[in-house]
């Protein structure tokens, strides 16, 4: 909300009349437990023991809360408990962008029959009812709901707190009643709730999902850790909400900071596990992009369906990166031929594909994909003709050629096969810093500035690695193991840049790396280095997920200790900013199905297997891989035709 320094806080415990964190030992020191449905957390104050646990109510716009106060004295204990209450509820039907849009002057009611409080909008239809059962003794600094608390020796209560969202009062108390009147049951809801979406997420014909993921079996646990750590993501970048202007959808980040967008950029990095579990989402997805002018913006807003923000340079990969999988896994051609907006799927894909050419303003056959905002954000230097970006134009082209050859079009197909060959020509010779294993950058007025960044590196790996040379491909991969490497993680940015001491945003700096970055370098590493060493490192990475989804950033180890044996996760706190989840973490279960075990889902070609497997367990199966309508098992000897 406006001139707040962050995100408002609500129910915040007072012990004493005085705030719960403030006291010293214990207060600051709490204990955290991450659960898919809830989390816990725990911590020791003034002889007493606090417990929370929290969750999300289906289906419902409410959160609830248990909290346990334990006396873990030999003396029976006489206290007061103050629970604060604030809201800044709002409702918001055009695009939200960044940040809640809180109302700032709530009217506040208190209602002493439930020992709630009613927080209205006054400028909105929307209500916030917050309130503590067992009701409260008295009411203080008109939002503090206070409680005079006897506990015996070793006794523990428990208080169930419920924050139930409306747009007016009477729906909203009804909700807050029923949460409260029957918490244990709704507590116990939740999870079975949470485990019969996550059982729809590997069971076909489920009604959560329009598709399905394949079911992995491994005694290797870092198999097993990488496979689900990306699907933590998804599952958690999952909007089901029926304010959604195109149906259930999947946000880009954790919903803190940006709570309503999806952009065509991290979305892509793993859109062959999306294809998998809910193609018709990313289908929703990509033909409203279409739609929006994307050369204009950098997401969409799923309230409004509206794009919003600057350009990034990214979109037209990314968008068509989207659409190539989607066709992979479902085999739906005929969509080629929907129209959306004036023009054919097919005429969209055209032109995202070529639209590269309208953007070599200064005749140098590479495209100028902007400024510092267009771009990593975070890097000064990367700017302008960059090869990363050119790269994914590169196999644009030939995908598109591949859709047109198959239509007969073998004219336009051989046209863009040509171009992308001589544009993977021009990225070569202009941009490569021959010897060195980086990339530069290309300026309007004919100059370069060259950039170790991994973006290069893992982009031209992925879209134009026939297009490299065996020197090039050598000397890039020195680069990494060199520059960009640390044991559990990597640094998205060399730390012998000299833009090093620009901006220390993880997610593109020396300090760490973007989500992504990871499992995207690691299939680049495994078509150019032994197996055996990449997937040393691969195991290691595995170990970010036990905290819970990947971050859209973590730290290498040389900054942060590891956390849990894995590489700590960034705040959302300034200066590093950075989201608690991103569906780019997805990746990494992309990187387990088509890298380590190999499974190519070709357009027209069937499913082809080249297996890293051994690295990790021999015996391991992809079970229930669904390809263009039939299942395949996949194994290191190759796939086989499953029947149920």
């Amino acid at each position: 909300m406006p001139w707040s320094p962050g995100f408002l806080l609500t129910c915040e415990l007072f012990l004493n009349g005085r705030l719960l964190l403030s006291y010293s030992p214990g207060g600051d020191t709490i204990a955290y437990q991450w659960f898919p449905h809830r989390f816990i957390r725990e911590s020791k104050v003034d002889g007493l023991k606090f417990t929370t646990e929290t969750f999300m109510p289906s289906k419902r716009r409410a959160v609830a809360q248990s909290i346990r106060v334990t006396n873990l004295n030999n003396a029976s204990r006489t206290f007061s408990l103050g629970f604060d209450m604030r809201a800044a509820v709002a409702k918001k039907t055009t695009a939200w962008f960044v940040n809640s849009p809180g109302e700032a002057d709530n009217a506040i009611h208190w209602n002493a029959d439930r020992g709630a409080l009613i927080f209205l909008a006054q400028h909105s239809p929307a209500v916030s009812v917050q309130g503590i059962s067992p009701g409260a003794t008295r009411l203080e600094s008109g939002r503090m709901i206070v409680l005079d608390v006897t506990l015996g020796p070793g006794e523990t209560k428990e208080f169930h707190y419920v924050n139930a969202v409306d747009a007016n009062t009477e729906t909203a108390l009804a909700t807050y009643d029923e949460i409260q009147s029957g918490f244990v049951q709704v507590m116990r809801q939740n999870e079975a709730d949470f485990n019969s979406l996550l059982r729809a997420a590997f069971t076909e014909g489920n009604s959560d999902f329009s598709g399905y993921l394949p079911q992995l079996e491994t005694n290797d646990e870092s198999l097993w850790q990488l496979y689900h750590a990306g699907i933590k993501n998804l599952i958690f970048a999952r909007r089901p909400s029926p304010d959604s202007k195109y149906g259930t959808t999947y946000i880009t980040l954790g919903g803190h900071v940006l709570p309503t967008l999806s952009f065509p950029w991290d979305t892509s990095l793993t859109s062959l596990s999306l294809a998998l579990l809910d193609p018709e989402a990313l289908r929703r997805l990509v033909e409203n992009w279409f739609l929006q002018d994307m050369h204009q913006h950098l997401a969409t807003d799923y309230i409004s369906a509206e794009a919003v923000g600057p350009w990034y340079g990214v979109n037209d990969m990314a968008i068509v990166r989207c659409a190539e999988n989607y066709l992979r896994v479902t085999g739906n051609f005929a969509w080629l031929d929907k129209r959306v907006g004036e023009a054919s799927i097919l005429d969209h894909l055209v032109a995202h594909a070529t639209f590269w050419k309208q953007l070599d303003k200064q005749g140098h056959g590479l495209g100028d994909y902007g400024t510092i905002e267009n771009l990593l954000e975070v890097v000064s230097t990367y700017l302008h003709e960059t090869a990363g970006m050119n790269a994914g134009n590169v196999s644009a082209m030939r995908f598109v050629a591949d859709l047109l050859d198959r239509r007969g079009d073998r004219g336009r197909a051989s046209q863009f096969r040509a171009e992308a060959m001589e544009l993977a020509g021009r990225i070569n010779k202009k941009l490569y810093v021959a010897g060195r294993g980086w990339w530069q950058c290309g300026q309007p007025d004919g100059s370069f500035v060259e950039v170790r960044h991994c973006y290069d590196f893992l982009s031209v790996l992925d879209n134009m690695i026939t297009d490299l040379s065996v020197a090039q491909k050598q000397e890039m991969k020195r680069f990494f193991w060199d520059e960009l490497h640390s044991e559990y993680w990597m640094r998205a940015l060399s730390p012998n840049d000299a833009d090093a001491t620009w901006n220390i945003r993880p997610d593109h700096s020396w300090l760490g790396a973007y989500a992504a970055w990871p499992p995207a370098t690691a299939k680049a590493l495994y078509k150019i280095d032994p197996s055996t060493k990449v997937s040393e490192w691969v195991k290691n990475l595995a170990k970010a997920g036990n905290q819970g989804p990947m971050g859209q950033a973590h730290f290498v180890e040389t900054v942060f200790p590891l956390e849990d044996g894995g590489a700590y996760k960034c705040p959302n706190d300034a200066p590093y900013i950075n989201d608690w989840c991103c569906i780019a973490g997805g990746g990494f279960t992309d990187l387990v199905i088509d890298t380590i075990f190999g499974a190519n889902l070709t357009l027209f070609d069937g499913v082809n297997v080249n297996s890293r497997l051994k690295d990790f367990d021999a015996d391991a199966r992809l079970l229930n891989l669904r390809y263009q309508g039939t299942k395949y098992a996949v194994s290191g000897s190759g796939t086989r035709l499953q029947t149920s």
